[in-house]
């Protein structure tokens, strides 16, 4: 029997709606969009990959992440590119 993937209430739904819709990075987006839909509609973490475009693996952490530290496990620098330190 499969566990179903719940996000922790660091934000309220509609903090975390404006961030989805108002995010320039794609990947934060998509990250915001994995979250949104373990607080609305808690459910396995096979369903929430299928209707985000992304793998099991990829929600597991990503609602790992958030629920262990919060908002800044969302938003992160990125992996790439020149940092001018």
């Amino acid at each position: 029997m499969a566990r179903i993937t719940r996000a922790a209430a660091h934000l309220s739904l509609e903090e975390v709606k404006s961030r989805l819709q108002n995010d320039p990075r794609a990947w934060c987006r998509q990250r915001w969009l994995i979250i949104y839909n373990a607080l609305v509609d808690p459910r396995k973490a096979e369903e929430i990959a299928k209707h985000c475009g992304v793998s099991k693996a990829t929600v597991h952490q990503v609602i790992s992440l958030y629920n262990r530290f919060g908002v800044s496990a969302v938003e992160t620098p990125g992996k790439g590119g020149r940092r001018n330190v």
